[in-house]
């Protein structure tokens, strides 16, 4: 089964990650959902958080450029400006929605590493950082 990832890099003159490759448009989505809609803003981070656990705070938000819909145990990330496109979705598990944020937070905004690598296989996201 073939691995998706996109690679980020760390802009030390301008503070943030930015886009270096990626593997497909929904890797590239989760990627500008992750370095431009949160960042590492921690009001972000934890309103992206608990909505994804907490029905009660709505089934679709959006950011700057993505948009997030929940189905079920599922969370639908799609492009802002094209949400009628849906083969560019893509889908995540509520837990592993979770988890990603949380790797965020703790392997790349707390220690801000050169080289961030986010891969989906077999259903699991994985952060990889480098420098």
């Amino acid at each position: 089964m073939k691995v998706n990832f996109i690679k980020l890099l760390f802009n030390k003159n301008f503070g943030h990650y930015s886009h270096n490759e990626s593997s497909n448009i929904k890797m590239t989505m989760l990627g500008l959902f992750l370095t431009d809609d949160i960042g590492c803003i921690d009001i972000n981070l934890s309103s992206f958080r608990d909505w994804a656990i907490d029905d009660s705070l709505g089934y679709c938000v959006c950011g700057n450029i993505t948009c997030l819909e929940k189905n079920g145990e599922t969370i639908l990330l799609s492009d802002l400006d094209e949400e009628d496109d849906t083969s560019n979705i893509l889908e995540i598990s509520r837990q592993q929605f979770v988890q990603l944020l949380d790797d965020w937070n703790n392997k790349v905004c707390k220690l801000k590493p050169q080289e961030v690598i986010i891969k989906h296989e077999n259903g699991e996201f994985t952060i990889e950082t480098g420098n």
